[in-house]
């Protein structure tokens, strides 16, 4: 026994001792490249990596064909007699949406939470006999589910008295703030604007106080306003982002409820100094309320704002207001349905991964490097390929054994290391010459290009600026065929018609646009 102890101890000793030796052979792991400031928080990337959400306006407007409530509509009218808070979870979870924000009291003052600081709520309601709590069904719904909760706070008030009164009404919305942070469990995101009517009553609203006890009670909650301070709004409510968009922002050039630059918020600023990413705001109906006489916009209008949003830098945030019986209408799951089929479609299959993946220089200078161009096949943004430092000529190649037919192209970075791209082009390759056909400015966590039907066999990303030493985590070709049945990319260019820039820009004249231009 003594002898068999010593001769695995001698083993282990002499395996160790090789293993020290191998390892000290092997060359020295290639660090990282410095990340870009300004940088995410770990609860901005994960509220960006969600992509869209589900905005839930419900209310007395929901019984009263209204938008905007006086505040003295009487709290009798609320009566969703077949409320179902797990249908709406489940319409959101099956047609891929990972979040859902409900208005909790809208601009009209009637709270869809039993609140101790007015009578105008559910509590004052024949629902339930006054007993019930919106709230707190949808947020054990949204928790059973794995969801994520968050919650509108109109900071306009219609019916509270105290509204016009600066140091009154403050305290008044920070004590139905702190019901709401700490009676329903983790909130994540809190969302705030400066909506108020005209002629309404003076109010000077105590944004920072605000910000900062949402912060002492649900850390990890993602606030939105028009300034942020960690999403701000896009600048308008039609969902759709300007071409060029930057996270990058200066709060302090934005007012929440100001006359703001829309422009400003539409692009971002690639010279700001805080995070703040975009959010587009959008209803599936021309209301944002339910109405009996409305109907939803067709699944296709929901694709191109996915491209116009998601496919632009933001999150795209899609209202899907409740109907009087307190469900989501079948009409509206319908075309949610077909919008989640449109995008499974089209995005379930990167054909760029049946390609060979090079790059014309990498970090390390080694296929076999950490920074590998191959990584940009794999999902995620944690990986990614990296240029050599001190190069300025960045391109990857992609080449396939056969010709592919596709029309959209994908483009994400690392943006944990800070968003860099302000200018790339895609090529394919034909008769030995390389030929431009789509070109974008800014990427950031996805950017998403449509254009007319390409046929080639080898293609390249090149990416013309940067701020710095562009990374990349995703690329990814695609073929839409939604987009192209309804005439928008209905044009296919091969390799057999590219005879040169000349002949594609005379070919797509002939279709109303360039090649060379993104959607």
């Amino acid at each position: 026994m003594a002898n068999c102890s010593l001769a695995c101890v001698f083993l282990l000793s002499v395996l160790l001792l090789r293993s020290k030796a191998v390892s000290a052979s092997l060359p020295p792991l290639i660090p990282p490249p410095l990340p870009i400031p300004p940088l995410p928080s770990a609860h901005q990337l994960q509220w960006q990596s969600s992509e869209m959400a589900f905005f839930l306006h419900f209310g007395t407007n929901t019984f009263t064909d209204s938008e905007w409530g006086t505040g003295h509509v009487d709290p009798g009218v609320f009566f969703p007699a077949s409320l179902n808070t797990s249908q709406w979870i489940q319409v959101a979870l099956d047609t891929g949406f990972s979040r859902v924000i409900l208005t909790a009291k809208h601009h009209d003052g009637f709270c869809l939470w039993p609140t101790q600081y007015t009578n105008y709520s559910v509590a004052a309601s024949p629902w339930k006999n006054g007993a019930g709590d919106v709230v707190a069904e949808l947020a054990v719904s949204a928790r059973a589910a794995g969801v994520d909760l968050g919650l509108y706070l109109s900071p306009w008030d219609r019916h509270e008295e105290s509204y016009g009164d600066t140091v009154k009404y403050n305290e008044f919305y920070l004590a139905q703030m702190t019901e709401l942070l700490t009676g329903y469990g983790e909130i994540k995101e809190v969302w705030l604007d400066g909506a108020k009517g005209e002629g309404e009553k003076d109010m000077k609203y105590f944004f920072d106080s605000w910000f900062g006890l949402i912060r002492q009670l649900q850390p990890t909650a993602t606030i939105f306003s028009d300034a942020g301070p960690d999403s701000r709004w896009i600048g308008d409510e039609a969902g759709a982002a300007g071409s060029t968009c930057w996270s990058l922002f200066n709060r302090s050039a934005v007012t929440i409820g100001g006359d703001n630059d829309f422009l400003y918020s539409q692009h971002g600023d690639p010279n700001g100094s805080d995070w703040v990413p975009p959010q587009c705001d959008v209803s599936i109906r021309p209301g944002w309320f339910w109405h009996s006489s409305q109907h939803p916009k067709p699944a296709l209008t929901l694709l191109d704002i996915y491209y116009k949003s998601v496919g632009r830098n933001c999150l795209f945030l899609l209202n899907v207001p409740p109907n009087s019986s307190g469900l989501i209408s079948n009409e509206d799951i319908v075309v949610l349905q077909e919008f989640a089929k449109m995008r499974h479609t089209i995005f379930s299959n990167n054909l760029a991964k049946a390609a060979v993946v090079t790059a014309n220089n990498t970090r390390g200078g080694d296929v076999k490097s950490r920074f590998s161009p191959m990584n940009v096949l794999k999902e995620g943004i944690y990986t990614y390929w990296a240029p050599e430092e001190g190069k300025f000529d960045w391109e990857i190649h992609l080449d396939f054994d056969r010709s592919q037919v596709f029309n959209v192209l994908m483009v994400q970075e690392p943006i944990q290391m800070g968003q860099r791209i302000s200018e790339f082009h895609f090529d394919v390759l034909s008769g030995g010459q390389w030929l431009t056909v789509t070109n974008g400015s800014t990427v950031g966590y996805k950017r998403l290009l449509r254009f007319m039907e390409v046929e080639a066999q080898r293609v390249r990303l090149v990416i013309d600026k940067s701020r710095s030493d562009p990374l990349l985590s995703y690329l990814g070709i695609y073929w839409d065929p939604f987009s192209a049945k309804e005439g928008m990319l209905n044009t296919r260019i091969s390799e057999q018609n590219f005879s040169g820039r000349q002949v594609i820009q005379m070919t797509l004249q002939k279709h109303s646009g360039t090649l060379s231009k993104s959607s």
